[in-house]
């Protein structure tokens, strides 16, 4: 009995142990998510910028651009800073290069 009260609050233990600090992780990383989404959307306004100024794009052309950004940065926002489908790599089955999440269809057989 004393054994098992000693392997029930190790195995408890362990599982605190483990999951507190997974908490923290995954703040961090999506407040690194979020930084990069912040960083490359500035990044995406400024050259909008320098294209209108450089005459590529109108000011009209411009603005419908940067309301785009604004409305992609609220989506981000409101549903997580991640990348749909994992990101490369990630898909269903974790294959590497080309295994992304449209790239795991087998190839159709050819009939016969």
């Amino acid at each position: 009995m004393n054994k098992r009260v000693i392997l029930v609050g190790l195995l408890i233990l362990a599982v605190v142990a483990l999951t507190v600090p997974a908490a923290f992780a995954a703040d961090d990383a999506n407040a690194q998510a979020k930084a990069w989404f912040d960083q490359m959307f500035a990044a995406k306004k400024a050259w909008i910028d320098q294209a209108v100024k450089d005459g590529r794009l109108t000011p009209e052309q411009g603005q419908a651009w940067k309301q785009h950004f604004d409305q992609m940065k609220e989506f981000r926002a409101k549903n997580g800073y991640v990348c749909p489908g994992g990101g490369f790599g990630m898909g269903p089955g974790g294959k590497g290069m080309g295994g992304g999440r449209w790239m795991n269809t087998p190839p159709t057989q050819p009939q016969s």
